[in-house]
């Protein structure tokens, strides 16, 4: 295993002329890109950023978020991604558990600042941008440095390359420690998996500051690719600049495909230059991937955690009758299903919790032993994810362990669920939880989001289950307007048992 540091040098010798990045009205060749990070990097130095120190980014998706991320790298500090759909009060615990030597923000999210600017929680706050252009301050920076790396600090594999928040559904946000070893082995190992051409364009509209984001924006430096920012997620909007910029892949939540592709059928956009589209960070739809194959589009879909980085893929090679699947385990992953009361091990077709060991494992939570210790037990990574593998090896996902619905004795898993209610062609988004059962302790209850001007019914939905669910898993249906998400658009699913509990 190596390091991440000289990834961009490298890719700046191979393909000095490709674009590297697109944000705004910017474009920056790999050779350009290279330099405005060894400038940034000169800047980092001259703040006092020294190495193990932490560097916090809260900017959108534009050209200066891999600028600062690079050069973060570079002088061998570690990267600190913040949520920018955090409250001041959240941005602050983060701040003040990390520690951050600088901090660089977008002015729109001040606000969020306010406690921290209060505190005097960081020594640096660098104002970068202002809507899509660059704040005087963070411009001048690149009139003011030199454009030659700066002296190399020695790193080891070992080294912390970023510090990863979790999204904080069930508690505060813990900080996840990537180490640079970890990274390098698992892009090394997995180069197959991403053999793509220099150039190949990326929409890169998802929140770069999630886990997927972060190894994707590594992933493209290390082959070569186009990164085109986009802050604005409406789904006209990603069409649009699919069409004008000639994207060929991006990477979505499930919840943006669906909208996507309602938009897409109501407009006349030439998708032509799009080839491949990517999802995961929660539960994707067989029905899902399979609508996006009748629109000549394969969708590929990956399972993992901040935690444990990469675990399993799955693409439409391996058969549609997989679909529902997250594939099988990456290259030198190696995923057991065990009893969580026991921990013994599981045969295929038995549910259990998902724990996984391989050499992409994060190094613990930053300052909090107790809760690495419950994760991380003889290098296995107990994800929390309740799931089985098939007799074809490939693996399943059922739910969190504390999503799973105990019907008197049973345990009724939603992701079997929602699965069945996607299929509904009228259904946009769909959550299943537990609602208290006077009798049975809890039962399904599925919230539903249909799309507009349909005439679904509560009962289309019931008779949909019957048909494919045994008695005891045919949920009651709600219907909402819309569904609650966190910070990174993942389902709170704890609000929906909290509402369910309450009219209980």
């Amino acid at each position: 295993m190596g390091t991440i540091q000289p990834y961009l040098r490298q890719r700046a010798l191979q393909t000095p002329e490709v674009e590297a990045v697109v944000g705004g009205k910017e474009r920056f060749t790999y050779r350009e890109f290279h330099e405005r990070v060894n400038q940034l990097a000169h800047h980092l130095l001259r703040l006092g950023v020294e190495k193990g120190d932490r560097v916090g980014i809260l900017c959108k998706n534009n050209h200066p978020y891999p600028t600062i991320l690079f050069a973060t790298i570079l002088v061998g500090a570690v990267a600190v991604p913040l949520n920018w759909r955090l409250t001041a009060y959240e941005v602050a615990g983060i701040v003040e558990n990390a520690e951050p030597k600088a901090l660089f923000y977008d002015e729109e999210f001040a606000e969020a600042l306010r406690l921290v600017k209060e505190r005097g929680s960081v020594d640096h706050l660098v104002p970068v941008g202002v809507g899509l252009e660059m704040t005087e301050p963070f411009a001048a920076i690149f009139a003011e440095y030199p454009t030659t790396e700066p002296p190399v600090v020695d790193l080891a594999e070992d080294d912390l390359a970023f510090m990863l928040f979790t999204s904080g559904t069930t508690g505060l946000p813990k900080g996840c420690m990537i180490a640079h070893g970890g990274i390098d082995a698992y892009f090394r190992n997995n180069q197959f998996r991403y053999a793509v051409q220099p150039g190949t364009r990326f929409l890169a509209v998802h929140p770069l500051f999630h886990m997927s984001s972060t190894m994707m924006m590594v992933m493209n430096v290390a082959n070569g690719i186009t990164m085109v920012f986009l802050t604005d997620d409406r789904p006209a909007a990603i069409l649009d600049m699919i069409e004008q910029e000639k994207i060929n892949g991006m990477f979505a939540f499930p919840a943006v495909y669906r909208y996507l592709l309602e938009e897409w059928k109501r407009g006349r956009w030439d998708l032509s230059s799009l080839q491949f589209v990517s999802s995961g960070g929660t539960h994707v739809p067989a029905s899902l991937i399979k609508d996006y194959l009748r629109q000549g589009l394969p969708m590929a879909q990956g399972y993992g955690s901040t935690e444990a980085w990469a675990i399993s893929g799955w693409n439409p090679t391996m058969g549609l009758d997989k679909a529902e699947s997250v594939g099988k385990p990456a290259t030198e992953v190696e995923v057991n299903i065990v009893d969580p009361d026991t921990g013994a091990a599981l045969p295929p077709g038995q549910v259990g919790e998902i724990v996984v060991t391989s050499p992409y494992l994060f190094q613990g939570y930053w300052r909090n032993p107790e809760a690495t210790a419950q994760v991380l037990r003889d290098g296995w990574c107990y994800t929390g994810d309740a799931g089985y593998f098939d007799e074809d090896g490939f693996l399943y996902v059922a739910s969190r362990y504390k999503d799973v619905i105990v019907y008197g004795g049973d345990n009724v898993y939603p992701g079997e669920i929602e699965e069945v209610i996607h299929q509904m062609p009228d259904v946009l988004e769909v959550a299943v939880v537990g609602a208290p059962h006077e009798v049975m302790g809890e039962a399904p209850r599925a919230y539903v989001v249909k799309k507009p001007d349909t005439p679904l019914t509560e009962a289309d939905v019931i008779r949909r289950c019957r048909e494919r669910l045994a008695a005891y898993k045919v949920p009651e249906v709600v219907f909402v307007d819309e569904l609650p998400k966190n910070g990174l658009g993942k389902i709170m699913k704890q609000v929906l048992k909290e509402e369910a509990r309450q009219k209980a």
